[in-house]
């Protein structure tokens, strides 16, 4: 049965049984910092196991079933060694919130795995696990099931409890026993000290499904005993390991063998010449896992980079290609398994398809980056190690040095190291890594204002008062009651004229800086005084600051204020939504690959960072802007409104990565597209315009890299772009005027300029030939020691070229050692009889330069 049936039969089964089907989630969590990758099922259903509403499609949903892409790096060692380990992996999962319990879900995984219609297995070759207290389960299992006692093992908390070893260990919170089915596969899987499920060192019994009850709130000391309250609403969360039961159905030794992972590695069998042979092939084996993970990773959204989940896939696609080098693999390859990849899996999963492009791409050069270096920093490793002594470890500052200089990930390191039998220093290296970031933090010196103490105040504030009421969608101006008055850590009652202060009111139509916009910026006038106010922050709770400087009066705790944003906020608005048009725009021209990375909005200029692994050409700049300027003269209406995020999403409006919303959001659309099938719908909290009309014109002014696979637009919009344009053309003409030309032919006579100039340098360089030739001529005193002649001319007046031109000549005139001298420049030449004799040319030319006073 190919992987394909197994994941629809799966999720028709619990569509059958009253269950929601959901797409998979991305790898990119959403809302929840905590983690980098999804890496369970029930991960992007964590709100609804905690009590959240599971409202999907304006529907409230107890039961849904998902097959989730998940990627794991805990045990990257393992990768390829054994038939348990994967990084990129898919899990099928049925969730119940408050719904049903123990019984149905264990009834219903029974049925699916044994009933012919669905997988058909073999019952006797069936064994079941239940946490050692949990006597429920254990008379399902017995009971209503009817598996044999002595086919249901009980085991303590470690193996059968969810999280591991939560009772004694932590973490406080939700909790339950699991319960686990395995496929006994036979002993000619396994090993003599296999008795069942979770004995022995072989792979004879395969869990292929957990079944975690999540009925307590675990509270308590940590670690030490923990106290389990039963939660008032019970879950169900199911994980069943799609590839394990791929390669029981498939009948192939592990999951490498299976229909989603084979053609990979006879794909690198067919690259590097080396056929594969089972466990033995673990290169084979790495490489196929990694470029999975890599390639679902970046189709989600993700970049390679030196932090957080873009280093992660950066050290899978290095430990695949360093394991491609142990193949003879030399040249970029992974990059053309990338189609392999979207074939195999992208039915499911069209991202891979849609952003393949974009993904070949990325690859392609970030393999070409590090095998420039790879050869180098394997010599260099080889080097440290053959130099340790058994028993000894490589010190984490040479660790570090390889990471630095040579960009080998640790692990990469450790494995190494551990096949020649050394260990690595991997504290010694954290601590070298700590030392150069805090060298960076100090270098910056860049601080944001902390809160301190004013916090307090704020949260007391918070509780009383809530968030601020936020007017500025509408007005730019509005009165408002000063609540609090904040001087660094202090709070103020009031604040007279030159005070600095931050400023909270009950009401304001200043945005605070959130989304790439800036803060606001206007004043605040009372009867008896004014303040500036320079920017506008907002706490996590919601509550505005505003950052003023008092220039007349006093300003006090209750006083009523009118408060008044510059109207430059209308500049800023205008680029605002002139981002949002361009982030469309760049995803039509480039493809559905663009990801917003980053943005700055401010009233004179925009700033735009998305996801792309090269350069954009003219032609692509030139489409993209004049895409956004047609949205504009279109003149279409912009609205926004609140829906519900999951809601929000459905309808295809955009998400930046990493950004945190609640469960309401505002949607920001433009009511019409100047292509078909082309929209501009956002998540977004800032100001916009009300038609695109209002933008006026856009034009780009800068495009630049600014990490690997990223890239960054700079362009100004409305009068800004008009000032621009004016100024670009008042320096055409300038120019024109100085060439004595017409605008119209100022190219062509800038390109006879410099084909003039390009004569009159080649003229030069002949000139200098030429005096060089008659300073060559001249009779070279040599003088003999030794038995090797020494030959010395100073020449004027010629580059590095010309001097090493001059000691080749001497060299063939008969001179062992050659020095040329040119002003503060000289080149030392050795002849093949000087080399003989031991001489060396950098030694030479230091002991020359120290005598002369110079450092060589």
């Amino acid at each position: 049965m190919r992987t394909a049936e197994i994941r629809e039969k799966y999720l028709s089964f619990f569509e059958g049984k009253g269950h929601l089907r959901l797409p998979s989630f991305s790898l990119i969590p959403e809302n929840d910092p905590s983690l980098l990758f999804t890496s369970a099922g029930m991960a992007p259903l964590k709100p609804y196991f905690l009590g959240a509403k599971p409202i999907f499609g304006g529907k409230e949903w107890r039961r849904i079933t998902t097959c989730q892409k998940c990627l794991r790096v805990g045990d990257i060692e393992n990768v390829g060694r054994t038939a348990r380990h994967n990084t990129f992996f898919e899990m099928l999962g049925n969730f119940s919130f408050g719904d049903y319990f123990k019984k149905e879900a264990i009834l219903w995984a029974w049925e699916f795995l044994t009933d012919p219609k669905w997988l058909g297995l073999d019952p006797d070759r069936l064994w079941v696990t239940v946490f050692e207290d949990d006597d429920e389960a254990y008379a399902i299992w017995r009971d209503l099931v009817g598996v044999p006692e002595e086919k249901i093992g009980r085991f303590g908390e470690d193996e059968n409890y969810w999280p591991g070893g939560a009772i004694t260990h932590g973490p406080n919170g939700p909790s339950g026993p699991c319960s686990e089915i395995f496929y006994d596969r036979g002993p000619a899987f396994g090993t003599p000290d296999e008795t069942g499920p979770n004995t022995g060192s072989g792979d004879r019994f395969v869990e292929i499904w957990n079944l975690v009850f999540t009925q307590y709130d675990r509270q308590g000391p940590i670690p030490g005993p923990g106290i389990l309250k039963p939660l008032p609403q019970k879950n169900i969360d199911t994980g069943m390991g799609l590839y394990r039961v791929a390669a029981i159905l498939q009948d192939v030794e592990d999951f490498y063998r299976t229909d989603t992972f084979y053609p990979i590695i006879e794909r690198v069998a067919l690259f590097s010449g080396k056929p594969y042979e089972g466990k033995a092939s673990v290169s084979h084996r790495v490489i196929a896992d990694h470029i999975r993970a890599v390639v679902a990773a970046l189709a989600d959204g993700v970049t390679f980079s030196n932090t957080g989940r873009g280093y992660v896939i950066r050290r899978l696609l290095r430990r695949a290609l360093r394991h491609g080098y142990l193949l003879g693999l030399e040249e970029p390859f992974l990059h053309r398994l990338a189609p392999v990849v979207a074939e195999l899996l992208g039915d499911f999963y069209p991202e891979m398809r849609e952003n393949l492009p974009a993904v070949e791409k990325q690859i392609r050069l970030e393999e070409e980056r590090f095998l420039e270096t790879l050869e180098g920093g394997l010599k260099r490793l080889d080097t440290l190690l053959s130099g340790l002594r058994p028993g000894e470890v490589l010190p984490g500052a040479e660790a570090f040095r390889l990471y630095d200089t040579y960009g080998f990930p640790l692990d990469l390191t450790v494995e190494i190291a551990a096949e020649r039998g050394f260990g690595v220093d991997t504290e010694g290296f954290k601590r070298a890594m700590e030392e150069q970031q805090e060298r960076s933090r100090a270098a910056m010196a860049f601080e944001r204002e902390i809160f301190k103490k004013s916090a307090q105040v704020l949260e007391e504030l918070y509780a009383e008062r809530g968030a601020t009421e936020f007017l500025g969608y509408g007005t730019l101006e509005a009165e408002g009651t000063v609540l609090a008055l904040l001087a660094g850590d202090q709070s103020l009652e009031e604040a007279g004229p030159g005070t600095e202060v931050q400023v909270v009111l009950d009401r304001t139509p200043f945005y605070a800086e959130g989304g790439g916009q800036i803060g606001d910026f206007g004043h605040l006038e009372w009867p008896s005084g004014r303040a500036r106010v320079e920017t506008t922050l907002k706490t996590e709770r919601g509550i505005f600051l505003h950052r003023a400087k008092v220039e007349e009066g006093t300003l006090r705790v209750g006083e009523r204020v009118r408060a008044v944003v510059d109207p430059a906020r209308r500049d800023t608005e205008r680029h605002h939504t002139a981002t949002h048009l361009l982030h469309a725009a760049l995803r039509a021209v480039l493809g559905p690959h663009v990801r917003q990375a980053g943005s700055l909005v401010a009233p004179d200029r925009l700033r735009f960072d998305f996801t792309h692994p090269e350069p954009l050409t003219q032609e692509e700049l030139e489409r993209i802007e004049l895409l956004v300027n047609r949205w504009i003269q279109a003149d279409f209406p912009v609205t926004w409104r609140y829906l519900p995020l999951e809601e929000a999403k459905r309808e295809g409006a955009m998400a930046l990565f990493g950004e945190k919303y609640g469960e309401v959001v505002r949607v920001v659309r433009v009511e019409g597209s100047p292509l078909p099938g082309l929209e501009s719908k956002e998540l977004c909290g800032g100001t916009h315009v009300r038609r695109t009309g209002e933008i006026g014109a856009f034009l780009i002014q800068k495009e630049e890299a600014v990490s690997a696979g990223v890239r960054r637009l700079e362009a100004v919009a409305g009068e800004w772009a008009v000032r621009f344009a004016r100024g670009a053309l008042n320096r055409m003409r300038a120019l024109a005027e100085r060439l004595s030309v017409g605008e119209a032919n100022l190219e062509e006579r800038l390109e006879r300029l410099l084909q003039e100039l390009k004569a009159k340098e080649k003229e030069v360089e002949s000139l200098k030939a030429r005096l060089v030739q008659a300073e060559l001529k001249k009779e070279v005193a040599f003088s003999e020691k030794g038995g090797l002649r020494y030959g010395v001319l100073e020449l004027s007046g010629v580059d590095m070229a010309t001097l090493r031109q001059a000691a080749d000549d001497l060299v063939q005139r008969g001179a062992d050692v050659a020095l040329v001298l040119s002003g503060g420049q000289a080149v030392l030449k050795l002849s093949p009889k000087a080399q003989e004799r031991g001489l060396e040319a950098g030694a030479l030319f230091r002991a020359l330069a120290e005598r002369a006073g110079g450092r060589g």
